[in-house]
């Protein structure tokens, strides 16, 4: 099946290459790493002594990461404070294709798999099932909480169990704030997840 939303399209029948250098899909799997450019990116501008003061790494892996991150565009130093640079997040898009799938890894994605050690059931979706339905999935809740599509039909279109399905909803509406203060994602029942849906959104599914 091929999907077109937000950070996943159908990129045809010919693969693409996949762009960028191994610190961008670094940032996928070591939540410290992406940690630490969110902080820089949500902070606006930072500096080592800052980070290493509000992160849990040691300090020589700060100054590694900050390197690290420098190395590849990821973050550029915006000037410096009494002779210690000023570090500001870039932003990027990452374009990789996966099974003739084109998956947009970008900053507001990157800062939520830097929670999945918060959040098992992140780490759970990334482990077991790969990026390419994490971010359709991310794509989906952010479509639920406005309404557009059912827990249901994410389970449905993701292939995710439906358990799976609500665990992630109510990870992501943490993370992302989605709805109001007393807004959670709506319970469901086994019944609700019959196995002959079919009636789903159709920017959802194959035409």
């Amino acid at each position: 099946m091929s999907y077109d939303t937000e950070h996943v399209r159908n990129a045809g029948d010919t693969p693409r290459m996949i762009t960028g250098i191994p610190t961008f899909t670094e940032l996928l799997e070591n939540p410290s790493l992406a940690s630490l450019y969110t902080s820089i990116r949500r902070s606006a501008t930072a500096t080592a002594p800052e980070l290493v003061e509000a992160t849990t790494v040691s300090k020589k892996t700060v100054y590694d990461y900050l390197h690290k991150l420098e190395q590849a565009g990821l973050i550029s130093k915006a000037g410096d404070d009494a002779g210690t640079a000023v570090y500001t997040a870039e932003e990027f898009e990452l374009i990789l294709t996966v099974r003739e799938t084109e998956v947009s890894i970008t900053p507001e994605l990157i800062e939520v798999i830097a929670q999945k050690n918060e959040y098992p059931p992140i780490k759970r979706v990334l482990e077991e099932h790969g990026i390419v339905t994490f971010a359709l999935a991310y794509d989906l809740v952010k479509a639920h909480s406005e309404g557009d599509v059912t827990i249901r039909q994410i389970a449905s279109l993701t292939d995710l169990s439906p358990g799976t399905a609500y665990d992630l909803v109510e990870a992501l509406y943490s993370i992302l704030d989605l709805g109001d203060d007393e807004s959670h994602p709506t319970t469901y029942t086994p019944d609700d997840f019959d196995e002959d849906e079919g009636n789903l959104l159709e920017e959802f599914a194959d035409k």
